[in-house]
């Protein structure tokens, strides 16, 4: 049987946060860093790599949200929430932002997975999130973090 673009789509999504397709996975991209490490940044005006992680999880919910309702994020949320500042570096904050792009990860995949069409407009999510990841790679390589494999 010939899988659908969507289904393509869907598993493309799936492998590259498990396992990775042709760079680190994403989901290995973000293991074994403790809060300070996630939050650092190499000089101002830069970002961290927590807050790429934050910025990751509010497109995916603008993108969500798009798809549901037509729904735009205001001026003040995109201002707010695109790449926020990290207020409390503790494991918890960061346990807990991990938790929320995991479950932004499943939410997309759960939605490319159902019937309605007008999910195909999370496609972008895929490159968008790839050029992310290469930062988050640079920032790890940057703390002195071997390659991952």
């Amino acid at each position: 049987m010939t899988k659908t673009a969507r289904e393509h789509l869907r598993e493309q999504w799936d492998q590259i946060f498990k396992d990775g397709i042709w760079a680190a996975s994403w989901s290995k991209s973000l293991d074994g860093l403790t809060a300070a490490q996630a939050a650092w940044t190499p000089g101002p005006g830069r970002h961290s790599i927590w807050q790429h992680v934050l910025h990751m999880v509010f497109w995916r919910q603008v993108s969500l949200e798009r798809c549901r309702t037509g729904a735009q994020p205001s001026d003040e949320d995109v201002k707010a929430r695109n790449f926020p500042d990290i207020p409390a570096v503790t494991d918890t904050a960061w346990a807990d932002a991990r938790r929320r792009f995991q479950d932004s990860q499943d939410q997309v995949s759960a939605a490319l997975a159902g019937p309605d069409p007008v999910y195909d407009r999370l496609a972008p999510l895929i490159p968008h999130d790839a050029y992310h990841f290469g930062q988050i790679n640079l920032l790890r390589a940057m703390q002195g973090f071997p390659p991952i494999e």
